[in-house]
């Protein structure tokens, strides 16, 4: 029983004594500097004013010449979809494209492809686009976000980039503000 007692008590100071840290040592060498960002920029937006017309109802809408995108990066597209009045201070309501209306003339979708000197954003529907009012094609604001990205060997790492103000707000983005002729912006809606 006392042999038992022994080791167990030997077995506890062994637990305890690796338990127990030792001091911190010293402060390992400085890693090599990382590279250098763009003007101190993570992120770009870009806006345009667009209006969709036939026969193919897309518009082109190039970066500037001064603007080099990696083939990495990626680009959102967003389109004010409304101004609402909160409080008596107007607010802008942003959608992230792709953005699909069912209506009673069947599907209609607003879309974008990109390459890296510019953006095409076109509508599609299951119906001639001919047929659409001035709300659907006319006075749209389209905005492009140039999301830095690098191509990852493990694969790639998921973000929600639906919600445009938590992009601005992540990337810390300078916005242009909108122009009064936004104020009464009505846009078609969306049946839920």
């Amino acid at each position: 029983m006392l042999r038992n007692i022994s080791t167990l008590l030997l077995l506890a100071a062994f637990t305890f004594a690796c338990n127990d840290e030792g001091p911190i040592g010293p402060e390992g060498p400085r890693g090599p500097q990382g590279e250098p960002g763009i003007n101190g920029e993570e992120a770009y937006t870009f806006e345009w004013e667009a209006t969709f017309q036939g026969p193919d109802y897309k518009v082109f809408l190039s970066f500037p010449d001064d603007f080099n995108m990696r083939i990495s990066d990626v680009v959102l597209v967003y389109a004010l979809w409304d101004v609402e009045n909160v409080n008596g201070e107007d607010l802008e309501v942003w959608r992230q494209l792709p953005q699909t209306i069912v209506d009673a003339n069947g599907i209609l979708q607003y879309n974008f492809d990109f390459t890296i000197s510019d953006v095409s954003v076109f509508l599609e529907a299951d119906y001639s686009p001919s047929i659409l009012g001035p709300e659907f094609t006319d006075d749209w604001l389209l905005r492009a976000v140039v999301v830095p990205a690098q191509f990852e060997e493990n694969g790639r790492i998921a973000s929600d980039y639906s919600d445009y103000n938590a992009v601005v707000e992540r990337f810390g983005l300078k916005v242009a503000p909108v122009g009064d002729q936004y104020k009464n912006i009505a846009r078609p809606s969306v049946e839920e």
